[in-house]
């Protein structure tokens, strides 16, 4: 039986793209850290046909009132597209809070919506969005956690949950070099934001990787630690970026294969329902992504720092590859 929703947490620095780009392959649309919103016969994807809107319109205004805006939208299309997105907007709130993630007290979602979705049963928000989802969360704490989610995960396994897990070396590097970019920052977390202003004035690499190992704050370090518990969890999915990244981003064929094999499971999609998904590997030229690229900048002092610090995040590593003769 195939999924609706499923949850994935990655931290900062995972590469979480590589996994977002084969969830998405797999038909899943990405929500949270990861959202997309592709066009789809000129509307957003988030204006799907009208049957599936059904779910979700009754839950927010009732039956009756859904009813009137489902006729109303054979005529005027636009009207129940708003009435949806803005539906969905709530909707979006709701599940953020419940995974336990920050959002900002001043909000475009109308307070009435979001307060009749909040009041729903866990078990029922899954079925209102249309088509599949992944929620992408970069940790999941569970002192923040909404209480009654993890109950309702605990006792039914509901929505699936997948951790995916890097090397906390390749991760603090991933998050330097993001950091030290001069992007966009609009939509980037607040700390995030933040923590860029500092690392862009530190004048070397190996002056970044000292500060991310010896501040408390650096983003994903405090996160990965509230974390472990999902690398010890029978029912959680533990996929890696080391396997997932495949021979395109320094890990191997069969790495890739059990990790397309570990989502295939969660999902309840077969192979032949998947299709070219499970081999295709869309080209990303970053090398943010690549497997074992702290080798070249942790210096012994930094590895002593790591042991000292940080020594509760090394999880075991496959050897370094041999290089050609």
């Amino acid at each position: 039986m195939t999924v609706s929703q499923m949850i994935v947490v990655s931290l900062p620095g995972s590469g979480t793209p590589l996994l977002a780009d084969l969830t998405s392959a797999l038909g899943h649309l990405s929500y949270g850290t990861m959202s997309a919103v592709p066009a789809a016969d000129d509307r957003p994807a988030g204006t799907p046909e009208l049957v599936a809107m059904r779910p979700l319109l009754t839950a927010a205004h009732g039956a009756d009132e859904a009813e009137l805006l489902l006729k109303r939208g054979v005529e005027d299309r636009e009207v129940l597209d708003t009435a949806f997105r803005e539906a969905a907007g709530a909707l979006w709130r709701v599940w953020w809070m419940r995974l336990g993630q920050p959002v900002a007290v001043a909000s475009p979602a109308d307070p009435g919506l979001e307060g009749r979705l909040a009041r729903l049963p866990d078990g029922e928000l899954p079925g209102l969005l249309p088509g599949r989802g992944c929620w992408y969360v970069d940790s999941l704490d569970l002192r923040r956690a909404d209480a009654g989610l993890l109950r309702a995960w605990h006792n039914g396994g509901q929505p699936p949950i997948v951790f995916h897990h890097r090397d906390v070396r390749d991760r603090i590097i991933s998050q330097l070099r993001s950091l030290s970019r001069p992007d966009d920052p609009a939509g980037a977390p607040p700390e995030q934001l933040i923590y860029r202003d500092i690392v862009g004035a530190l004048p070397t690499m190996e002056a970044k990787i000292t500060f991310a190992l010896t501040d408390p704050g650096f983003p994903g370090m405090e996160e990965a630690r509230r974390c472990q518990w999902l690398l010890h969890h029978p029912a959680v999915t533990v996929i890696t970026h080391e396997d997932l990244a495949g021979p395109a981003h320094g890990g191997t064929a069969a790495g890739r294969e059990r990790a397309v094999a570990q989502l295939l499971e969660v999902t309840g999609l077969t192979r032949a329902a998947a299709g070219p998904a499970i081999t295709a590997q869309p080209a990303r030229e970053d090398e943010d992504l690549a497997v074992g690229q702290w080798r070249g900048l942790f210096t012994p002092a930094h590895e002593r720092l790591l042991d000292r610090r940080h020594g509760d995040l090394l999880t075991p590593l496959p050897p370094e590859p041999a290089t050609a003769p």
